[in-house]
C-alpha cells in the first residue's frame, strides 16, 4: 500500500467516509465529519500510523489530503 493509499484510508476511517470519495484535493470542511475535531482525529491517527509527531506549525498547513501526504513523505523520507 502506498503512502497516499494509507493516508486516504486513515482519513476515511477517521471521518467515516467511503475511501472512493476522497482524493488529494479533498479538504477540511468537505464533509460534515471533517470539522476541527475530525481534523484532530485525522492528525492523531496519521501520527500513530506513521510513527511521527507533526510540528504545530506544520499542523496549521495541513488543509487537504495532498498537504498531508506531502508532510508525511517529508517526515518519513519515504
Amino acid at each position: 500500500m502506498t503512502t497516499q493509499e494509507k493516508v486516504i484510508k486513515i482519513i476515511a476511517e477517521a471521518i467515516d467516509i467511503e475511501v472512493n470519495k476522497i482524493d488529494e484535493d479533498t479538504a477540511i470542511g468537505d464533509f460534515p465529519n471533517w470539522d476541527s475535531m475530525g481534523q484532530l482525529i485525522i492528525i492523531t491517527s496519521l501520527e500513530k500510523e506513521f510513527d511521527i509527531k507533526f510540528d504545530p506549525e506544520d499542523i496549521m498547513e495541513l488543509e487537504d489530503v495532498g498537504d498531508m501526504i506531502a508532510a508525511i513523505v517529508e517526515y518519513t523520507n519515504v
